[in-house]
């Protein structure tokens, strides 16, 4: 079973907005040199961080979760090491520790009171669902068939 990544409204307009702001920032900068390149090798370190983490699709087979993303292939989780799933909505109060906070979706390092620590692959607060690993690692993942995903999940896990 495989479903796509919805990307919530909010998602897109911060990506737009970024991916405006630092190319006309840096032709701002183009009569300063030094300025113009550190915010070119800035503009191109955010670019591909956020093209490295952002969750493209999400499958899930007898073997394993897999997290499809945009540059970097696949983050696999084997249903062996999964100890829960469960359908989740993490709090838009919660805390960004280190990554994305809607630049090419939510990824990254988040606290949250309800859910605890986790990294984030997501795109839409009203799609996830999270999964916590027996080394009680968190993730929480976002994708259209968010429910359905989750159940198929828990049944291959029985």
């Amino acid at each position: 079973m495989k479903s796509k990544v919805h990307f919530s409204t909010y998602c897109i307009i911060i990506t737009i907005v970024v991916m405006v702001a630092l190319p006309a920032g840096i032709i701002a900068t183009r009569v300063n040199t030094d300025k113009c390149i550190l915010l070119s090798v800035i503009t191109a370190a955010v670019t591909l961080a956020g093209l490295f983490y952002c969750p493209v699709s999400v499958s899930v087979d007898s073997n394993a979760v897999r997290i499809h993303r945009m540059l970097s292939g696949c983050k696999t989780f084997k249903l062996s090491d999964i100890e829960a799933v469960d359908a989740c909505y993490p709090s838009a109060g919660g805390i960004r520790l280190c990554g994305s906070g809607g630049f090419f979706g939510y990824w990254g390092y988040f606290s949250d009171i309800l859910i605890g620590q986790y990294f984030g692959y997501y795109a839409d607060r009203s799609q996830c669902f999270y999964i916590r690993l027996k080394n009680k690692r968190q993730y929480v993942i976002s994708c259209e068939n968010h429910i359905e995903l989750a159940k198929a999940i828990q049944n291959n896990l029985k």
